[in-house]
Order: structure tokens, then sequence, then C-alpha cells
């Protein structure tokens, strides 16, 4: 009998891999992502890819920016607008500002899918929060004004994008702790419960989760009405997340070098020790990329969390007050 050449080509090439490991202890690296960072306190836009010199673009006012599906697009929040711009940072379109919401926009942000983009609009002096959710298109989606007080610092309102349409929004509220406001395609934010003593610092999606950084670890957020888990998720404490499909990092801002914490839902670990982590994207190449004022490195999530083999490698340096990062692909 012959032998099945293509069955034996088959199997030789899902064992490759394996092979490579089992011979090297190490797997080929996937290609890196593409990176979009806003650069020089918002005055640059830069497309950074790893061994290849940046492609710097003068803006105004540039604040925050997210990928779309594909990665070939995404939304660029200035202060006064809202830019649907290529990987290139070119083609801009600047969407139109929804009829009742008074541009003055400080922060993005994505759900999982990136199939929905919410903005936070805070004009500061007294006047009411605005959320502005766009779909992947860069159609609207909904707005919804949130009730007051608003908090003295745009910071103390952090968001998440759930994979329905809705925002989940933290803040302070008045007498201490925190409050959870839900708002959805009807426009309405709602306050989901009585304050909670506890303090809520961020909050982040990981897949169809919502997570919550407080005060005694990082615990989920019931979806349904908002209460928060008995026990911790990640004993980590926190008061910055960033999420994604699968993974969740976890950091301490303060004086000295605090640790980045990347969790999967089952393993965790330090992944580095950012003095000023400024922002932090999971990338589809399988590397989280850690942004500070003046740097982005490049993190394997992959050996990490299996090895504790991060593989820091600074892809971009001389950065001045870098503010935002995201992961791109396409030309």
């Amino acid at each position: 009998m012959k032998p099945n050449i293509h069955l034996n080509l088959s199997m030789l090439t899902l064992l490759a891999p394996l092979l490579l490991v089992a011979c090297t202890g190490t797997t080929e690296p996937q290609p890196s992502a593409r990176l979009g960072v806003v650069n020089a306190g918002g005055a640059e836009l830069r497309v950074v890819t790893p061994g290849e010199a940046a492609l710097p673009l003068p803006v105004s006012g540039a604040v925050d920016l997210e990928v779309l599906p594909g990665g070939s697009q995404m939304l660029i929040a200035f202060r006064d607008r809202i830019e649907l711009r290529g990987a290139s940072l070119d083609s801009p379109v600047t969407l139109p500002t929804p009829a009742g919401v008074t541009p003055c926009y400080v922060r993005l942000r994505a759900s999982p899918a990136r199939d929905r983009v919410a903005a936070l609009s805070d004009c500061g002096q007294g006047a009411a929060q605005q959320l502005v959710v766009y779909r992947s298109d860069g159609s609207l989606a909904f707005i919804a004004t949130l009730p007051p007080p608003s908090p003295t610092s745009s910071d103390l309102s952090r968001f998440a994008v759930t994979g329905g349409q809705a925002v989940w929004l933290a803040r302070p509220a008045t007498g201490g702790g925190s409050e959870l406001l839900r708002a959805d395609e009807n426009g309405v934010a709602v306050v989901t419960n009585p304050p909670l003593t506890t303090v809520v610092s961020d909050l982040a999606m990981r897949g169809g989760s919502l997570y919550a950084a407080t005060d005694s670890g990082v615990r989920e957020v019931s979806l349904k009405d908002g209460s928060l888990s008995q026990g911790v998720a990640l004993s980590t404490v926190a008061n910055r997340l960033y999420g994604s499909d699968r993974l969740l990092g976890a950091w301490l801002s303060g004086a000295g070098s605090q640790a980045l914490t990347i969790w999967d839902g089952t393993r965790f670990g330090a992944a580095s020790y950012p003095s000023d982590l400024r922002d932090l994207t999971f990338a589809p190449d399988g590397n989280a990329y850690a942004l500070t004022s003046s740097t982005l490195t490049r993190l394997d999530t992959v050996l990490g969390l299996s090895q504790s083999s991060w593989q820091p490698t600074d892809v971009a340096t001389g950065l001045n007050d870098a503010r935002a990062v995201t992961w791109l692909t396409g030309p």
C-alpha cells in the first residue's frame, strides 16, 4: 500500500511547531503589530512598526484612540471632535457632533469585539458629563447624559463598554465610596445601586465579563444589577485596568514602581514594573504593548503566562509625554 503523502505532509505541518519547541524550547515569534500612539501631550500622532522608523503626524488636541474591527481603521478623540482614520493616519473623516452634545472629549473605550466605542465628554465647571457611543462604521449608536453631580476631575470617571448596547461607568459617590451607572441604547444613564462603601477606581471588560478595580482587589461586576462579587477575582490591588477579549491588565499608580499584572482568568504574573504607565493594549500577535511617557515596550503574554518569560523589548523610545496606544494592522 502506498503511503498517504497528503496525510503525512499535513501531520508534519501540524507537528512542525511542536518539533521546534522540542528542539529549541521556543516558538517562532508572531509578526509584531503596528501601533498607533498619541504623543507629545496630544500634539502628535504616530504609527510605530517595530524595526522601522515611526510615522509622525503633527496634530492639535488629541486625547485618545481605539482600533476598530480588522485593525485597519481607528477612532481618534480630540478635545473638540472625533475622527475616523486609516491605520496609516490617512483619510481623516471628522464625525458629526451629535445634537445636544458639547464636545469636550477626554477618553475613549471600546468593547472587546470593538463593535462599539464610547467617548466621554466632560467640559468641567459642573457641566453634566455625556457619553457618546459609536458603531464600528462610525455611525452614532446613542448618547447618554450622566446625572449630577459630576466629579471634580474627569479622571475620576472610568468606564467600560460591554459586548452589547451598554456602557458601565464608575465614579465617586457623594459622601464617600463609589457608584456604578449603566447607560444603554435608550440614552438613559441609571445609578444601578446605592453608593458602594468600597472605592471603584476603574472598570474593564475581559471577554464577556466586567471587572472593577477596588481597594480590596479586582472584583467581577454583575451585568444585571451592578453588584460586586463577594470574593476577589484577582487579589492585586490596582487603580487602572486594561482589558481585551481574553486578558486583563491591572496596575497600581502612585509613588515608586508598581507591578503590571496580566491575568487570563486562570494564570497571572507580574509582567513589568513601570513607574509611569500611560496605557496598555493587547494585540492579536500575542503581545501586550505598555506605554509610558517616553517608551513603548512589547511583552510576550504567551510565554509570560506559561513560563514567566515576558521578554520585554522596547519598540519605541524617546517619546515625549505619550498619552495613549492601540494596536493596528494593515496598510
